[in-house]
């Protein structure tokens, strides 16, 4: 009985450990009001701390295909070029939990990112509360 436990719980970790994993790398974000491409983040992992910052953003051109801004950067978007969105962020079981900042707002939040390997997305949830009743998602698209 104890064998199986132990490799029921190895099994647990690999897949939690494989979940993460695949969480690194380019991912583009949206909108939250218009659903329109927003900006493309990186996702990198250093000593069990992961980062996220943003390489650039996204202009939606007149035929509804996207195009990368360049500065000088709409009014208030000025910052957002180079911001660090993940604070503290660790692994927690199958998860990244620690803490997002919003460029747009300055604020930061409690923050949750969440795998789904059906659609290859991430889930980023922002809440005031640190279980995350009292906040919003987003799902990033990874860059292609």
């Amino acid at each position: 009985m104890k064998r199986i436990l132990i490799v029921l719980l190895l099994a647990l970790t690999a897949t939690a450990n494989a979940q993460i994993s695949k969480m690194l790398g380019l991912w583009n974000t949206f909108d939250d009001k218009t659903g329109d491409m927003a900006s493309c983040v990186q996702i990198t992992e250093h000593n069990g701390t992961y980062s996220c910052v943003v390489l650039n953003m996204y202009d939606k051109n007149a035929d509804g295909t996207y195009s990368i801004s360049e500065p000088p950067y709409k009014t208030g978007y000025e910052h957002v070029v180079g911001s660090q969105l993940f604070i503290e962020m660790k692994e927690h079981k199958g998860h990244l939990k620690g803490k997002v900042y919003d460029p747009e707002s300055g604020k930061t939040y409690f923050g949750k990112v969440s795998y789904n390997a059906k659609t290859d997305e991430l889930v980023l949830r922002g809440s005031l509360d640190k279980a995350g009743l009292l906040g919003r998602s987003q799902t990033w698209k990874r860059k292609k």
